[in-house]
């Protein structure tokens, strides 16, 4: 599987839809020691114990369509949100300012019956607001933009642009969280759960 060459919403639509099947599986491998020291010291059998220890590296490990998912994912973040887009500030990677005027600019124009009465003052205005956001991404403003444009009759005010902005974060951090981090986590459940299963066969063996 390839990223789709063109048509960014296509691509930004294609990349949520399997970042967030990737969301999902980060989510249950994060929560899988919640509970399983609890069921291994509450089972005495081995063949239980080793049913319970196999259904629980079956569970934390990446299957061949998690890595499908993510190393589609991974390439189209190179793609869709390059390390050409930011620059350092204050240690910090932030957006260029001409990548959110190009962005704050393509959404004046998606409005021409309701074009502002000054748009320049609008562009800049805009511009402060979002630049002003720690930690905004590429991906989480396009996906605005595209969601504005898509849902308004008529321009937004900067109040209402930026609660479609912290919507879209939220979101997408959850997403991107995922594709950045999945295989860490499964890497280090994966010897959690092998740090288990020594203990709870050393019991077991204690206790014949």
């Amino acid at each position: 599987m390839q990223p789709h060459p063109g048509h960014s919403l296509r691509s930004l639509t294609q990349l949520a839809a399997r970042a967030e099947v990737l969301a999902l599986s980060y989510d249950r491998i994060e929560k899988l020691l919640d509970t399983l020291g609890e069921k291994i010291e509450a089972t005495t059998e081995r063949e239980q114990l080793d049913q319970l220890i196999a259904a629980a590296q079956t569970a934390a490990t990446l299957n061949e369509r998690d890595q499908a998912l993510l190393e589609w994912c991974e390439a189209a973040l190179s793609r869709l949100d390059a390390d050409s887009n930011y620059e350092s500030e204050d240690g910090q990677f932030v957006l260029k300012p001409s990548v959110v005027a190009a962005r704050i600019a393509m959404l004046v124009g998606a409005f021409p019956a309701g074009a502002p009465s000054d748009p320049a003052v609008y562009v800049k205005m805009l511009m402060e607001h979002v630049c002003a956001i720690e930690g905004l991404g590429l991906i989480d403003l396009d996906a605005a933009i595209w969601e504005a444009t898509a849902s308004l009759k008529f321009i937004p005010a900067a109040s209402e642009f930026l609660l479609i902005v912290t919507r879209q974060r939220k979101q997408w951090h959850k997403r991107l969280m995922a594709v950045q981090n999945i295989a860490e986590v499964s890497s280090w459940t994966l010897t959690e759960i092998d740090k288990l299963q020594a203990e709870a066969m050393a019991r077991v063996q204690q206790a014949r």
